[in-house]
């Protein structure tokens, strides 16, 4: 019986002496012997498909600097040294024009056609950058939450942005317009006459 009970303790020691040299070789040299196996699975599905026929007439190149100030208050007054100012640098390019889909392409008289343009929009940007580039606190800022920057950048991209941009270049992409579908029905029949629809 005291042999079986030394032989068990003899086993036992030798296991925990092989599980310290293991994690010691682990732990205090290059020669991983223990390690993690991860697996990881990416599944999407395509929802829709929807052919896009946008044509972009112009693509203008945005830089700005915009300022955001927000104060702390107390029942409708400003909390002296709370204010929280940043400064957000921004660029990105902007892309207008119109959806191909919409224009209408009629023979009006012989060798002479109307194209009918609609309304021009803002049909996406790329290129962003946003920076941070200054932002001041006052002594007190503490009272006043955090600008939040994400929010800085929806409202310079806004539905009204974008309409802004497209109504300051309606002559540029007039032109355009005229440009590219003249190009297209003349590179037809160079003897062509073509007149052109805005909307109004």
């Amino acid at each position: 019986m005291k042999r079986l009970l030394r032989w068990l303790a003899t086993g036992v020691l030798l296991v925990l002496v092989a599980v310290g040299v293991v994690v010691a070789l682990d732990r205090f040299t290059d020669l991983s012997i223990l390690g993690t196996e991860s697996e990881s699975r990416d599944s999407q599905v395509i929802n829709s498909v929807t052919r896009e026929q946008e044509v972009v007439l112009l693509s203008l190149g945005i830089q700005g600097i915009n300022e955001k100030k927000d104060n702390g208050t107390i029942g409708g007054l400003d909390i002296p040294f709370s204010e929280r100012v940043s400064f957000l640098e921004y660029g990105f390019d902007a892309k207008l024009g119109i959806d191909g889909q919409d224009v209408k392409i009629e023979q009006s008289g012989e060798d002479e056609y109307v194209v009918t343009i609609p309304e021009f929009e803002f049909l996406g940007h790329d290129n962003e950058s946003f920076r941070v580039v200054v932002e001041d606190e006052g002594s007190l800022s503490w009272t006043t939450p955090e600008i939040d920057t994400a929010q800085v950048i929806t409202e310079i991209l806004n539905d009204e942005a974008q309409q802004e941009y497209v109504d300051r270049n309606l002559e540029i992409l007039r032109d355009q317009a005229q440009v590219f579908y003249t190009g297209i029905i003349k590179g037809i029949d160079p003897d062509l006459t073509v007149t052109f629809e805005f909307p109004t």
